[in-house]
Protein backbone atom coordinates (compact mmCIF):
# COMPACT_ATOMS: atom_id res chain seq x y z
CA UNK A 1 0.00 0.00 0.00
CA UNK A 2 2.79 2.46 0.92
CA UNK A 3 4.45 2.06 -2.50
CA UNK A 4 1.13 2.72 -4.26
CA UNK A 5 0.44 5.78 -2.11
CA UNK A 6 3.89 7.18 -2.86
CA UNK A 7 3.36 6.70 -6.60
CA UNK A 8 -0.03 8.37 -6.39
CA UNK A 9 1.55 11.35 -4.61
CA UNK A 10 4.19 11.69 -7.32
CA UNK A 11 1.48 11.56 -10.00
CA UNK A 12 -0.43 14.41 -8.35
CA UNK A 13 2.69 16.58 -8.40
CA UNK A 14 3.40 15.74 -12.06
CA UNK A 15 -0.13 16.59 -13.10
CA UNK A 16 -0.04 19.85 -11.17
CA UNK A 17 3.35 20.78 -12.63
CA UNK A 18 2.22 20.16 -16.22
CA UNK A 19 -0.90 22.25 -15.76
CA UNK A 20 0.95 25.01 -13.89
CA UNK A 21 3.59 25.34 -16.60
CA UNK A 22 0.97 26.24 -19.20
CA UNK A 23 -0.97 28.53 -16.85
CA UNK A 24 2.21 30.32 -15.74
CA UNK A 25 3.27 31.04 -19.33
CA UNK A 26 -0.10 32.61 -20.07
CA UNK A 27 -0.20 34.57 -16.80
CA UNK A 28 3.26 35.99 -17.39
CA UNK A 29 2.07 37.67 -20.61
CA UNK A 30 -0.84 39.48 -18.98
CA UNK A 31 -1.04 42.98 -17.55
CA UNK A 32 -3.45 43.86 -14.74
CA UNK A 33 -4.37 47.08 -13.02
CA UNK A 34 -2.91 45.68 -9.78
CA UNK A 35 0.47 45.27 -11.48
CA UNK A 36 0.37 48.91 -12.54
CA UNK A 37 -0.41 49.95 -8.97
CA UNK A 38 2.57 47.92 -7.79
CA UNK A 39 4.91 49.54 -10.30
CA UNK A 40 3.75 52.99 -9.24
CA UNK A 41 4.50 52.07 -5.63
CA UNK A 42 7.99 51.02 -6.67
CA UNK A 43 8.45 54.50 -8.17
CA UNK A 44 7.37 56.14 -4.90
CA UNK A 45 3.62 56.67 -5.37
CA UNK A 46 2.26 55.78 -1.92
CA UNK A 47 -0.08 57.22 0.69
CA UNK A 48 -3.49 58.73 -0.07
CA UNK A 49 -4.93 61.05 -2.67
CA UNK A 50 -7.04 64.07 -1.70
CA UNK A 51 -10.22 61.98 -1.55
CA UNK A 52 -8.83 59.26 0.66
CA UNK A 53 -8.07 56.65 -1.99
CA UNK A 54 -4.76 54.81 -1.98
CA UNK A 55 -2.77 57.07 -4.28
CA UNK A 56 -1.29 54.34 -6.48
CA UNK A 57 -4.80 53.00 -7.13
CA UNK A 58 -6.34 56.32 -8.13
CA UNK A 59 -3.32 57.22 -10.28
CA UNK A 60 -3.45 53.94 -12.19
CA UNK A 61 -7.23 54.19 -12.53
CA UNK A 62 -7.00 57.75 -13.87
CA UNK A 63 -4.74 56.65 -16.70
CA UNK A 64 -5.93 53.14 -17.49
CA UNK A 65 -9.60 53.24 -16.55
CA UNK A 66 -11.38 50.72 -18.78
CA UNK A 67 -8.96 51.28 -21.68
CA UNK A 68 -7.27 47.92 -22.24
CA UNK A 69 -4.88 49.43 -24.75
CA UNK A 70 -3.47 51.71 -22.07
CA UNK A 71 -3.37 48.84 -19.61
CA UNK A 72 -1.49 46.70 -22.12
CA UNK A 73 1.18 49.39 -22.55
CA UNK A 74 1.34 50.26 -18.86
CA UNK A 75 1.37 53.50 -16.92
CA UNK A 76 5.10 53.68 -16.13
CA UNK A 77 6.46 55.36 -19.27
CA UNK A 78 3.72 58.04 -19.40
CA UNK A 79 4.35 58.63 -15.71
CA UNK A 80 8.11 58.90 -16.33
CA UNK A 81 7.52 61.44 -19.11
CA UNK A 82 5.44 63.52 -16.71
CA UNK A 83 8.08 63.26 -13.98
CA UNK A 84 10.63 64.76 -16.37
CA UNK A 85 8.21 67.34 -17.73
CA UNK A 86 6.99 68.72 -14.40
CA UNK A 87 10.07 68.05 -12.27
CA UNK A 88 7.95 66.77 -9.37
CA UNK A 89 8.55 63.94 -6.89
CA UNK A 90 6.60 60.81 -7.77
CA UNK A 91 4.12 61.16 -4.91
CA UNK A 92 3.29 64.76 -5.75
CA UNK A 93 2.85 63.94 -9.42
CA UNK A 94 0.54 61.09 -8.43
CA UNK A 95 -1.59 63.50 -6.41
CA UNK A 96 -1.97 65.80 -9.43
CA UNK A 97 -2.78 62.93 -11.78
CA UNK A 98 -5.33 61.48 -9.36
CA UNK A 99 -6.97 64.90 -8.97
CA UNK A 100 -7.24 65.34 -12.74
CA UNK A 101 -4.83 68.28 -12.95
CA UNK A 102 -2.38 66.36 -15.16
CA UNK A 103 -3.52 64.00 -17.91
CA UNK A 104 -1.06 61.14 -18.44
CA UNK A 105 -2.89 60.29 -21.65
CA UNK A 106 -1.64 63.55 -23.14
CA UNK A 107 1.82 63.00 -21.68
CA UNK A 108 1.92 59.59 -23.37
CA UNK A 109 1.73 61.31 -26.75
CA UNK A 110 5.28 62.55 -26.15
CA UNK A 111 6.49 58.94 -26.29
CA UNK A 112 6.09 59.08 -30.07
CA UNK A 113 9.20 61.26 -30.12
CA UNK A 114 12.30 59.01 -29.99
CA UNK A 115 14.28 61.34 -27.75
CA UNK A 116 11.42 61.64 -25.24
CA UNK A 117 10.89 57.86 -25.26
CA UNK A 118 14.59 57.23 -24.61
CA UNK A 119 14.67 59.76 -21.78
CA UNK A 120 11.52 58.30 -20.20
CA UNK A 121 12.86 54.74 -20.40
CA UNK A 122 16.17 55.75 -18.86
CA UNK A 123 14.47 57.63 -16.02
CA UNK A 124 11.98 54.84 -15.31
CA UNK A 125 14.77 52.23 -15.41
CA UNK A 126 16.76 54.24 -12.87
CA UNK A 127 13.75 54.47 -10.55
CA UNK A 128 13.05 50.74 -10.83
CA UNK A 129 16.73 49.98 -10.19
CA UNK A 130 16.57 52.15 -7.08
CA UNK A 131 13.54 50.24 -5.82
CA UNK A 132 15.24 46.90 -6.45
CA UNK A 133 18.33 48.15 -4.61
CA UNK A 134 16.05 48.83 -1.65
CA UNK A 135 14.72 45.27 -1.97
CA UNK A 136 18.25 43.91 -1.86
CA UNK A 137 19.33 46.10 1.06
CA UNK A 138 16.37 44.98 3.15
CA UNK A 139 17.02 41.34 2.29
CA UNK A 140 20.60 41.75 3.50
CA UNK A 141 19.47 43.57 6.65
CA UNK A 142 17.01 40.81 7.50
CA UNK A 143 19.64 38.12 7.01
CA UNK A 144 22.15 40.01 9.17
CA UNK A 145 19.62 40.51 11.97
CA UNK A 146 18.70 36.83 11.95
CA UNK A 147 22.38 35.93 12.13
CA UNK A 148 23.01 38.29 15.05
CA UNK A 149 19.87 37.59 17.10
CA UNK A 150 19.29 34.00 16.04
CA UNK A 151 16.01 32.27 15.20
CA UNK A 152 13.81 30.36 17.60
CA UNK A 153 13.71 26.64 17.05
CA UNK A 154 10.99 25.14 14.87
CA UNK A 155 8.07 25.01 15.02
CA UNK A 156 7.84 28.75 15.61
CA UNK A 157 4.75 30.36 17.08
CA UNK A 158 2.84 32.85 14.91
CA UNK A 159 0.26 35.03 16.67
CA UNK A 160 -2.35 37.14 14.82
CA UNK A 161 -2.47 40.81 15.72
CA UNK A 162 -5.86 41.86 17.06
CA UNK A 163 -5.51 45.66 16.90
CA UNK A 164 -6.37 47.20 13.52
CA UNK A 165 -5.01 50.72 14.14
CA UNK A 166 -1.30 51.46 14.27
CA UNK A 167 -0.95 52.91 17.76
CA UNK A 168 -2.46 49.98 19.67
CA UNK A 169 -0.98 47.52 17.15
CA UNK A 170 2.59 48.67 17.84
CA UNK A 171 2.06 48.24 21.58
CA UNK A 172 0.48 44.81 21.03
CA UNK A 173 3.31 43.71 18.72
CA UNK A 174 5.94 44.43 21.37
CA UNK A 175 3.89 42.65 24.02
CA UNK A 176 3.32 39.55 21.87
CA UNK A 177 7.00 39.18 21.05
CA UNK A 178 7.97 39.76 24.65
CA UNK A 179 5.61 36.97 25.73
CA UNK A 180 7.05 34.47 23.26
CA UNK A 181 5.57 35.03 19.80
CA UNK A 182 8.14 34.37 17.06
CA UNK A 183 6.07 35.82 14.20
CA UNK A 184 3.30 38.43 14.37
CA UNK A 185 0.60 38.12 11.72
CA UNK A 186 -0.90 41.37 10.39
CA UNK A 187 -4.03 41.50 8.27
CA UNK A 188 -3.79 44.06 5.47
CA UNK A 189 -6.99 46.07 4.84
CA UNK A 190 -8.94 44.78 1.87
CA UNK A 191 -7.81 46.32 -1.41
CA UNK A 192 -9.95 49.20 -2.63
CA UNK A 193 -10.54 47.44 -5.95
CA UNK A 194 -11.84 44.31 -4.24
CA UNK A 195 -14.06 46.33 -1.91
CA UNK A 196 -15.53 48.27 -4.85
CA UNK A 197 -16.14 45.08 -6.86
CA UNK A 198 -17.99 43.50 -3.96
CA UNK A 199 -19.93 46.68 -3.23
CA UNK A 200 -21.07 46.85 -6.84
CA UNK A 201 -22.24 43.25 -6.53
CA UNK A 202 -24.21 44.09 -3.37
CA UNK A 203 -21.80 42.25 -1.07
CA UNK A 204 -20.01 43.30 2.09
CA UNK A 205 -16.22 43.16 2.19
CA UNK A 206 -14.48 41.62 5.20
CA UNK A 207 -11.16 43.15 6.20
CA UNK A 208 -11.97 46.83 5.59
CA UNK A 209 -10.35 49.31 7.96
CA UNK A 210 -13.21 51.43 9.25
CA UNK A 211 -13.62 54.38 11.55
CA UNK A 212 -17.18 55.09 12.70
CA UNK A 213 -18.45 52.84 9.93
CA UNK A 214 -16.59 54.71 7.19
CA UNK A 215 -13.85 52.96 5.14
CA UNK A 216 -10.45 54.60 5.46
CA UNK A 217 -7.70 54.13 2.90
CA UNK A 218 -4.06 53.39 3.44
CA UNK A 219 -1.61 55.78 5.03
CA UNK A 220 -2.16 59.09 6.73
CA UNK A 221 -1.04 62.67 6.74
CA UNK A 222 -0.42 64.90 3.75
CA UNK A 223 0.55 62.91 0.71
CA UNK A 224 1.73 65.80 -1.42
CA UNK A 225 4.29 67.49 0.81
CA UNK A 226 4.39 70.92 -0.81
CA UNK A 227 4.51 72.42 -4.31
CA UNK A 228 0.87 71.52 -4.84
CA UNK A 229 -1.94 73.96 -4.22
CA UNK A 230 -5.60 73.94 -5.20
CA UNK A 231 -5.20 71.20 -7.79
CA UNK A 232 -2.58 73.14 -9.80
CA UNK A 233 1.12 72.55 -10.12
CA UNK A 234 2.88 75.61 -8.69
CA UNK A 235 6.48 74.86 -9.51
CA UNK A 236 8.87 72.92 -11.75
CA UNK A 237 9.44 72.93 -15.47
CA UNK A 238 6.39 73.15 -17.68
CA UNK A 239 4.09 74.49 -14.97
CA UNK A 240 1.43 77.10 -15.52
CA UNK A 241 0.06 77.00 -19.06
CA UNK A 242 1.13 73.43 -19.77
CA UNK A 243 -0.46 72.10 -16.60
CA UNK A 244 -3.65 74.04 -17.28
CA UNK A 245 -3.71 72.84 -20.88
CA UNK A 246 -3.52 69.22 -19.78
CA UNK A 247 -6.31 69.25 -17.24
CA UNK A 248 -8.60 66.26 -17.23
CA UNK A 249 -12.19 67.46 -17.42
CA UNK A 250 -13.99 64.58 -19.11
CA UNK A 251 -13.21 61.71 -16.75
CA UNK A 252 -15.65 60.90 -13.96
CA UNK A 253 -14.24 61.42 -10.47
CA UNK A 254 -14.33 58.31 -8.33
CA UNK A 255 -17.23 58.10 -5.91
CA UNK A 256 -15.33 58.09 -2.61
CA UNK A 257 -15.69 59.72 0.80
CA UNK A 258 -14.57 63.35 0.63
CA UNK A 259 -13.32 63.50 4.20
CA UNK A 260 -10.88 61.02 5.68
CA UNK A 261 -9.58 61.02 9.22
CA UNK A 262 -5.88 61.06 8.43
CA UNK A 263 -4.87 60.69 12.05
CA UNK A 264 -5.76 57.00 12.11
CA UNK A 265 -3.41 54.63 10.31
CA UNK A 266 -4.29 50.99 9.52
CA UNK A 267 -1.74 48.63 11.05
CA UNK A 268 -1.58 46.77 7.72
CA UNK A 269 -0.93 49.86 5.57
CA UNK A 270 2.57 50.51 4.23
CA UNK A 271 3.17 53.22 6.79
CA UNK A 272 1.72 51.02 9.52
CA UNK A 273 3.90 48.06 8.58
CA UNK A 274 7.02 50.23 8.60
CA UNK A 275 6.24 51.20 12.20
CA UNK A 276 5.41 47.61 13.18
CA UNK A 277 8.72 46.46 11.72
CA UNK A 278 10.52 48.89 13.99
CA UNK A 279 8.46 47.81 17.01
CA UNK A 280 9.15 44.13 16.27
CA UNK A 281 12.89 44.75 15.93
CA UNK A 282 13.01 46.60 19.26
CA UNK A 283 11.10 43.84 21.06
CA UNK A 284 13.22 41.14 19.41
CA UNK A 285 16.44 42.86 20.51
CA UNK A 286 15.17 42.95 24.11
CA UNK A 287 14.19 39.30 23.94
CA UNK A 288 17.40 38.28 22.18
CA UNK A 289 15.73 36.40 19.33
CA UNK A 290 14.70 37.55 15.83
CA UNK A 291 10.95 38.15 15.39
CA UNK A 292 9.21 38.01 12.04
CA UNK A 293 6.18 39.75 10.53
CA UNK A 294 3.62 38.08 8.28
CA UNK A 295 0.97 39.88 6.22
CA UNK A 296 -2.32 38.40 5.07
CA UNK A 297 -3.68 40.01 1.91
CA UNK A 298 -7.01 40.23 0.11
CA UNK A 299 -7.83 39.59 -3.52
CA UNK A 300 -6.27 41.99 -6.06
CA UNK A 301 -3.58 43.01 -3.54
CA UNK A 302 -0.79 40.52 -4.26
CA UNK A 303 1.41 42.70 -6.55
CA UNK A 304 1.28 45.74 -4.25
CA UNK A 305 1.82 43.68 -1.13
CA UNK A 306 4.89 42.10 -2.71
CA UNK A 307 6.32 45.60 -3.10
CA UNK A 308 5.35 46.64 0.42
CA UNK A 309 6.81 43.44 1.87
CA UNK A 310 10.12 44.14 0.15
CA UNK A 311 10.18 47.81 1.16
CA UNK A 312 9.20 47.23 4.81
CA UNK A 313 11.10 43.98 5.43
CA UNK A 314 8.12 41.68 5.89
CA UNK A 315 9.26 38.09 6.41
CA UNK A 316 6.19 36.19 5.18
CA UNK A 317 3.25 37.01 2.93
CA UNK A 318 0.17 34.82 2.93
CA UNK A 319 -1.03 35.05 -0.66
CA UNK A 320 -2.82 32.25 -2.49
CA UNK A 321 -4.23 32.72 -6.02
CA UNK A 322 -6.22 29.50 -5.90
CA UNK A 323 -8.00 30.58 -2.73
CA UNK A 324 -8.94 33.86 -4.43
CA UNK A 325 -10.40 31.97 -7.38
CA UNK A 326 -12.40 29.50 -5.30
CA UNK A 327 -13.41 31.52 -2.24
CA UNK A 328 -13.39 35.14 -3.46
CA UNK A 329 -14.98 34.56 -6.89
CA UNK A 330 -12.02 36.16 -8.71
CA UNK A 331 -11.59 35.45 -12.39
CA UNK A 332 -8.88 32.75 -12.72
CA UNK A 333 -6.94 34.59 -15.42
CA UNK A 334 -6.83 37.74 -13.29
CA UNK A 335 -5.77 35.96 -10.09
CA UNK A 336 -2.98 34.02 -11.78
CA UNK A 337 -1.67 37.12 -13.58
CA UNK A 338 -1.58 39.11 -10.35
CA UNK A 339 0.27 36.41 -8.47
CA UNK A 340 2.69 35.60 -11.30
CA UNK A 341 3.81 39.22 -11.13
CA UNK A 342 3.96 39.13 -7.32
CA UNK A 343 6.04 35.95 -7.38
CA UNK A 344 8.71 37.68 -9.47
CA UNK A 345 9.01 40.43 -6.89
CA UNK A 346 8.97 37.99 -3.98
CA UNK A 347 11.70 35.92 -5.58
CA UNK A 348 13.83 39.06 -5.69
CA UNK A 349 12.99 40.36 -2.22
CA UNK A 350 13.56 37.18 -0.24
CA UNK A 351 10.27 37.04 1.69
CA UNK A 352 8.57 33.72 2.33
CA UNK A 353 5.19 33.00 0.72
CA UNK A 354 2.52 31.05 2.59
CA UNK A 355 0.14 28.98 0.47
CA UNK A 356 -2.88 27.53 2.21
CA UNK A 357 -3.75 23.83 2.50
CA UNK A 358 -6.21 24.12 -0.37
CA UNK A 359 -9.69 25.67 -0.45
CA UNK A 360 -12.99 23.90 -0.05
CA UNK A 361 -14.24 23.73 -3.66
CA UNK A 362 -17.94 22.91 -3.68
CA UNK A 363 -19.04 24.65 -6.88
CA UNK A 364 -19.33 21.43 -8.86
CA UNK A 365 -21.28 19.77 -6.01
CA UNK A 366 -23.72 22.67 -5.89
CA UNK A 367 -24.17 22.56 -9.66
CA UNK A 368 -24.83 18.81 -9.68
CA UNK A 369 -26.83 18.70 -6.47
CA UNK A 370 -24.78 15.71 -5.31
CA UNK A 371 -22.56 16.28 -2.26
CA UNK A 372 -19.08 14.79 -2.31
CA UNK A 373 -17.60 12.68 0.47
CA UNK A 374 -14.81 13.82 2.80
CA UNK A 375 -12.02 12.14 0.84
CA UNK A 376 -13.14 13.80 -2.40
CA UNK A 377 -13.29 17.25 -0.76
CA UNK A 378 -9.86 16.73 0.77
CA UNK A 379 -8.51 15.48 -2.54
CA UNK A 380 -9.71 18.57 -4.37
CA UNK A 381 -8.04 20.75 -1.74
CA UNK A 382 -4.78 18.85 -2.10
CA UNK A 383 -4.97 19.12 -5.90
CA UNK A 384 -5.54 22.88 -5.78
CA UNK A 385 -2.76 23.34 -3.25
CA UNK A 386 -0.40 21.35 -5.50
CA UNK A 387 -1.38 23.59 -8.40
CA UNK A 388 -0.66 26.71 -6.32
CA UNK A 389 2.74 25.34 -5.34
CA UNK A 390 3.71 24.46 -8.89
CA UNK A 391 2.57 27.86 -10.15
CA UNK A 392 4.81 29.60 -7.62
CA UNK A 393 7.75 27.40 -8.59
CA UNK A 394 7.11 27.99 -12.30
CA UNK A 395 7.02 31.75 -11.62
CA UNK A 396 10.51 31.61 -10.10
CA UNK A 397 10.03 31.19 -6.36
CA UNK A 398 12.53 28.72 -4.89
CA UNK A 399 11.38 25.78 -2.76
CA UNK A 400 12.78 27.20 0.47
CA UNK A 401 10.62 30.32 0.18
CA UNK A 402 7.31 28.42 0.14
CA UNK A 403 5.49 27.49 3.33
CA UNK A 404 2.46 25.26 2.88
CA UNK A 405 -0.63 24.77 4.99
CA UNK A 406 -0.76 21.24 6.35
CA UNK A 407 -4.39 20.76 7.38
CA UNK A 408 -7.50 22.34 5.77
CA UNK A 409 -9.58 24.40 8.18
CA UNK A 410 -12.70 22.28 7.84
CA UNK A 411 -10.72 19.12 8.66
CA UNK A 412 -9.28 20.76 11.75
CA UNK A 413 -12.76 21.97 12.68
CA UNK A 414 -14.21 18.45 12.52
CA UNK A 415 -11.71 17.36 15.15
CA UNK A 416 -11.30 13.84 13.71
CA UNK A 417 -7.84 12.65 14.79
CA UNK A 418 -7.38 10.27 11.87
CA UNK A 419 -8.18 12.95 9.28
CA UNK A 420 -5.86 15.46 10.98
CA UNK A 421 -3.01 12.98 10.93
CA UNK A 422 -3.62 11.86 7.34
CA UNK A 423 -3.84 15.37 5.90
CA UNK A 424 -0.58 16.47 7.53
CA UNK A 425 1.09 13.20 6.51
CA UNK A 426 -0.01 13.64 2.90
CA UNK A 427 1.55 17.12 2.71
CA UNK A 428 4.84 15.69 3.90
CA UNK A 429 4.56 12.97 1.25
CA UNK A 430 3.46 15.13 -1.68
CA UNK A 431 5.64 18.18 -0.90
CA UNK A 432 9.00 16.86 0.33
CA UNK A 433 11.48 19.63 1.02
CA UNK A 434 8.78 22.23 1.70
CA UNK A 435 8.18 23.77 5.10
CA UNK A 436 4.71 23.34 6.53
CA UNK A 437 2.34 25.58 8.49
CA UNK A 438 -0.27 24.27 10.91
CA UNK A 439 -3.23 26.38 11.96
CA UNK A 440 -3.37 26.92 15.70
CA UNK A 441 -5.76 25.14 18.06
CA UNK A 442 -9.20 26.68 18.27
CA UNK A 443 -10.31 28.51 21.36
CA UNK A 444 -13.77 26.95 21.57
CA UNK A 445 -12.62 23.64 23.05
CA UNK A 446 -10.96 22.70 26.31
CA UNK A 447 -7.21 23.26 26.49
CA UNK A 448 -6.27 19.54 26.56
CA UNK A 449 -8.35 18.96 23.41
CA UNK A 450 -6.60 21.80 21.62
CA UNK A 451 -3.20 20.46 22.54
CA UNK A 452 -4.09 16.92 21.50
CA UNK A 453 -5.21 18.20 18.08
CA UNK A 454 -1.87 19.97 17.66
CA UNK A 455 0.02 16.83 18.70
CA UNK A 456 -1.95 14.82 16.14
CA UNK A 457 -1.20 17.23 13.29
CA UNK A 458 2.48 17.50 14.20
CA UNK A 459 2.72 13.70 14.37
CA UNK A 460 1.66 13.59 10.73
CA UNK A 461 4.38 16.06 9.70
CA UNK A 462 6.82 18.36 11.41
CA UNK A 463 5.94 22.02 10.89
CA UNK A 464 8.02 25.18 10.65
CA UNK A 465 5.25 27.49 11.83
CA UNK A 466 2.13 27.12 13.93
CA UNK A 467 -0.46 29.89 13.74
CA UNK A 468 -2.47 30.05 16.94
CA UNK A 469 -6.10 31.17 17.09
CA UNK A 470 -6.85 34.82 17.87
CA UNK A 471 -8.51 34.01 21.20
CA UNK A 472 -6.46 31.02 22.30
CA UNK A 473 -5.43 32.36 25.70
CA UNK A 474 -2.11 33.87 26.68
CA UNK A 475 0.83 33.80 24.31
CA UNK A 476 3.09 32.33 26.99
CA UNK A 477 0.62 29.48 27.49
CA UNK A 478 0.39 28.88 23.73
CA UNK A 479 4.19 28.82 23.47
CA UNK A 480 4.39 26.25 26.27
CA UNK A 481 1.66 24.15 24.63
CA UNK A 482 3.53 24.24 21.34
CA UNK A 483 6.81 23.13 22.90
CA UNK A 484 5.10 20.23 24.65
CA UNK A 485 3.14 19.22 21.55
CA UNK A 486 6.21 19.36 19.31
CA UNK A 487 8.22 17.22 21.73
CA UNK A 488 5.47 14.64 22.03
CA UNK A 489 4.89 14.54 18.26
CA UNK A 490 8.60 14.09 17.59
CA UNK A 491 8.68 11.10 19.93
CA UNK A 492 5.63 9.63 18.24
CA UNK A 493 7.14 10.02 14.77
CA UNK A 494 10.29 8.29 15.94
CA UNK A 495 8.27 5.47 17.47
CA UNK A 496 6.39 4.92 14.20
CA UNK A 497 9.60 3.85 12.49
CA UNK A 498 9.21 4.30 8.72
CA UNK A 499 6.16 6.52 9.25
CA UNK A 500 3.89 4.49 6.95
CA UNK A 501 0.14 4.62 7.34
CA UNK A 502 -1.88 1.49 7.95
CA UNK A 503 -5.49 0.36 8.00
CA UNK A 504 -8.21 2.99 7.67
CA UNK A 505 -5.66 5.82 7.65
CA UNK A 506 -3.86 4.33 4.64
CA UNK A 507 -7.18 3.82 2.86
CA UNK A 508 -8.20 7.45 3.50
CA UNK A 509 -4.83 8.69 2.19
CA UNK A 510 -5.17 6.57 -0.97
CA UNK A 511 -8.71 7.77 -1.67
CA UNK A 512 -7.67 11.40 -1.11
CA UNK A 513 -4.81 11.08 -3.60
CA UNK A 514 -7.05 9.44 -6.20
CA UNK A 515 -9.54 12.28 -5.81
CA UNK A 516 -6.73 14.82 -6.16
CA UNK A 517 -5.51 13.21 -9.36
CA UNK A 518 -9.03 13.07 -10.79
CA UNK A 519 -9.60 16.74 -9.95
CA UNK A 520 -6.42 17.80 -11.76
CA UNK A 521 -7.30 15.65 -14.77
CA UNK A 522 -10.72 17.31 -15.05
CA UNK A 523 -9.24 20.76 -14.53
CA UNK A 524 -6.72 20.20 -17.32
CA UNK A 525 -9.35 18.82 -19.71
CA UNK A 526 -12.49 20.82 -18.86
CA UNK A 527 -11.20 24.04 -17.29
CA UNK A 528 -12.17 25.77 -14.06
CA UNK A 529 -15.84 24.97 -14.46
CA UNK A 530 -15.10 21.35 -13.55
CA UNK A 531 -14.34 22.47 -9.99
CA UNK A 532 -16.13 25.78 -9.62
CA UNK A 533 -19.37 25.09 -11.42
CA UNK A 534 -20.70 26.87 -14.54
CA UNK A 535 -19.68 30.37 -13.34
CA UNK A 536 -16.10 29.17 -13.10
CA UNK A 537 -15.75 29.05 -16.87
CA UNK A 538 -14.64 32.66 -17.01
CA UNK A 539 -17.98 34.43 -17.39
CA UNK A 540 -16.94 38.10 -17.24
CA UNK A 541 -20.19 39.18 -15.63
CA UNK A 542 -20.01 36.56 -12.90
CA UNK A 543 -16.46 36.78 -11.59
CA UNK A 544 -14.47 39.68 -10.20
CA UNK A 545 -11.56 41.33 -11.97
CA UNK A 546 -11.93 40.09 -15.53
CA UNK A 547 -12.21 43.59 -17.00
CA UNK A 548 -8.84 44.70 -15.61
CA UNK A 549 -6.68 42.22 -17.56
CA UNK A 550 -5.03 42.68 -20.95
CA UNK A 551 -2.34 41.02 -23.05
CA UNK A 552 0.78 43.04 -22.35
CA UNK A 553 1.96 44.99 -25.37
CA UNK A 554 5.46 44.42 -26.72
CA UNK A 555 5.57 47.75 -28.57
CA UNK A 556 8.25 50.39 -28.13
CA UNK A 557 6.05 52.56 -25.90
CA UNK A 558 5.10 49.75 -23.50
CA UNK A 559 6.75 48.95 -20.18
CA UNK A 560 7.58 45.36 -21.14
CA UNK A 561 11.34 45.92 -21.36
CA UNK A 562 11.38 47.65 -17.98
CA UNK A 563 9.63 44.72 -16.36
CA UNK A 564 12.39 42.37 -17.48
CA UNK A 565 14.54 43.83 -14.68
CA UNK A 566 12.18 42.34 -12.11
CA UNK A 567 13.17 38.82 -13.11
CA UNK A 568 16.90 39.40 -12.58
CA UNK A 569 18.06 37.76 -9.31
CA UNK A 570 19.50 40.13 -6.75
CA UNK A 571 22.81 39.63 -4.93
CA UNK A 572 22.70 36.53 -2.78
CA UNK A 573 20.17 33.76 -3.21
CA UNK A 574 19.41 32.87 0.39
CA UNK A 575 16.78 34.35 2.64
Amino acid sequence: MSGSISSDGERVRRQAAELAAALSRTAGRLATIAQERAMLRMLGVDGLDRDGHPLAASTAERYCGSDRGRLARGVILPFAVALLEYDLPARELGVEVAAGAIDLGLEAELLDRPERLAAAEAHAAALVAGALARFDANKTAARDMRDVLGLAGEPRLCVPLRAAELGPAAVETKALIGEGADVVQVRVPASWEFAEARRNAGLETPGLFEVEGRPVGEGSGNVSGGNVSGGRVSGGRGSGGRAAGRRLGSRRRLDVPQRVDRGLVPAGSQRGLASLRKAADEAAAERGCYAGLMTVTSAFAAPEQAVVAAFERIDFVEADPIREIVEDNVDPERALADHAFAHRLQARSGCGVVIGPGPLALGADVASGIPSDAATRAGRALALQALGVELALADGLPVDRLLLGAVPDWVAGDGDARSLLVQAWLRRLVFPGHRLVIGGPRADGQRPDRVSALVTALSGAAASLVVRGRDAGSVAESAADLRAAASTAEALRAALGDGSLHGDAADLAARTLRAASAALERLAGEGWGSLLGPDGRGDEAGRFGRGAVAERSAGSTSSTRLLAALAVPGPGSGR
